[in-house]
């Protein structure tokens, strides 16, 4: 077993919900359920960056949402052609699927458009990637948006695309702390962050102070979930992290309701058993 040479926020979040989740994914590489969430987020960050950096099209026009979409659309078959068994958001009855998340991409990229109409963009996909105080090991961080917003000042801005703002502020944190801590140009800037919630039925985002952000704090939290990650303590914790909603409940033993039988799929990927230590 290998454990990533580094970290990321993807990484700390995934595991302090899930540790089960965190060694699937990371660890097996396990085949993850497919989902609508994901094209939908990719083609619209994909847009805006193309859009901001002017990468001319060969036909002159802005982008469309077609030509980003579809072709995710299409990887994704090529693991799960059956698309009523890929994971999507929305009303049970009216899932966000199929021409509905098209839909959505076009409608997120167009509020995209009205938070940039408030924006000095300075950078986009920044590589904030580095070492905070106390973290064995270096945090991969790449910033949706860097820049200076017409009421807030300078902002580090994470676009999002689902309905509800994250439950708390860390990823946010993170970037403030990588670029206080690094010697890049705003290392001495007071940044507010900002979650531009793009879902047309997502309510604004108040901006997030994070003047008060300590490099060493935000290093110690890193480090008690890496410390967990090489002692391999992987148990699931279906109470923090519904498992109906993850990614990989097809892939877990633990995910399996009394009197059932694990699939041969979960028996491949979880080696949870023979992989973490006795406790």
């Amino acid at each position: 077993m290998k454990i990533p040479e580094h970290i990321s926020y993807s990484q700390f979040n995934t595991y302090t919900q899930c540790p089960r989740n965190w060694y699937l994914s990371y660890i097996r590489k396990a085949q993850q359920v497919q989902t609508w969430y994901l094209p939908i987020g990719t083609a619209v960050h994909q847009m805006v960056e193309e859009h901001l950096k002017g990468v001319p099209r060969y036909d002159g026009q802005p982008p469309k949402a077609e030509d980003f979409f579809y072709p995710l659309v299409s990887a994704q078959m090529e693991i799960e052609p059956d698309l009523p068994k890929w994971m999507a958001g929305g009303k049970k009855d009216d899932p966000c699927v199929e021409g509905k998340a098209l839909r959505k991409v076009k409608d997120c990229f167009e509020r995209a458009l009205d938070f940039l109409d408030d924006m000095d963009v300075w950078e986009v996909e920044y590589d904030a990637s580095g070492r905070l105080p106390g973290l064995s090991v270096p945090v991969k961080a790449f910033v949706d948006i860097i820049g200076e917003h017409k009421k807030y000042g300078p902002v580090i801005l994470d676009w999002k695309t689902g309905s509800k703002k994250p439950s708390n502020n860390f990823q946010l944190e993170t970037y403030a702390a990588l670029l206080r801590s690094g010697n890049g140009p705003w290392s001495d800037l007071n940044f507010k962050g900002l979650w531009a919630m793009l879902d047309p039925n997502a309510s604004t985002a108040r901006p997030v102070d994070l003047s008060a952000v300590d490099p060493a704090e935000a290093g110690a939290k890193y480090q008690k979930a890496r410390e967990g990650m090489e002692s391999m303590r992987i148990q699931a914790k279906p109470a923090n992290f519904k498992c109906e909603f993850c990614f990989n409940n097809v892939n877990c033993l633990d995910s399996y309701t009394m009197g059932e039988l694990p699939t041969e799929r979960a028996m491949y990927y979880d080696r949870s058993k023979q992989d973490q230590p006795p406790f």
